[in-house]
């Protein structure tokens, strides 16, 4: 595959969602340390970073204003002023309703946009983690199962990204762990899978590496655990 024919493909990398024989021609690039893949790496994070701008402000439906002043006209008959506070108060409700209504989907807005911003952070760290000289990969899964890669640096850290993960309840979450060849595991970090399934993780350096023999996901509450309460539902060896 030509560099040309990876552009459209990067932010779909990142995010683990890329198809794997598609996603295997970019990781040979990034294992030879291309240059031109680190720099379109560096502009998918940006990217995605740039649809937290996308939320676009809600204007009031054009006949509201209409409606509230219809409802207030003068009218010829004595009982006109029924009608007028009548319909008043009806576009009272109607605009009430409404304010209700846009402080709502504001509220979506921001938690997006929070959402939106934390995906860009972590994106970031990634691209840090994969562009760094010592970074090596570990491929795990199948294509019809739990699949990705495990980026792993002394300096930078660990990335781990892929796809096919369950959809979990809302009080359960994915809880990734760093497991030694001696003692407990070390929680690496919270994280849940998007609606297809994918997920990206990043856990900052440095590491000891030498003292990882192993990555494993369980299912924990929502808070997560200090040591795993139920059996990993993937293991991925890097010793």
């Amino acid at each position: 595959m030509t560099h040309p024919e990876m552009n459209e493909l990067y932010e779909l990398y990142l995010l683990g969602t890329l198809e794997p024989e598609l996603a295997s021609e970019i990781d040979s690039h990034v294992v030879d340390r291309c240059e031109y893949c680190g720099e379109r790496l560096r502009e998918a994070a940006l990217v995605v970073a740039a649809m937290s701008g996308m939320a676009e402000q809600v204007d009031p439906p054009k006949h509201l204003r209409e409606r509230v002043l219809a409802s207030v006209r003068p009218r010829k008959q004595s009982t006109s002023w029924i009608y007028a506070v009548g319909g008043l108060v009806a576009a009272c409700v109607i605009l009430f309703a409404y304010t209700l209504w846009s402080a709502n989907t504001a509220r979506s807005l921001r938690e997006e946009i929070s959402a939106l911003s934390q995906e860009r952070d972590q994106l970031r760290s990634a691209v840090e983690v994969l562009s760094r000289p010592d970074t090596r990969m570990v491929q795990f899964g199948k294509q019809n199962a739990a699949n990705g890669r495990v980026f792993l640096s002394s300096n930078g850290g660990v990335v781990f990204a892929g796809s096919q993960l369950p959809q979990l309840a809302s009080d359960k979450t994915f809880q990734l762990w760093l497991i030694p060849g001696k003692g407990a595991p070390r929680s690496a970090g919270l994280f849940r899978a998007n609606a297809q399934g994918a997920f990206v993780n990043v856990v900052p350096g440095p590491l000891n590496l030498t003292q990882i023999q192993a990555v494993a996901v369980s299912v924990e509450p929502r808070q997560g655990s200090p040591a795993p309460t139920t059996t990993p539902i993937l293991v991925v060896s890097i010793g």
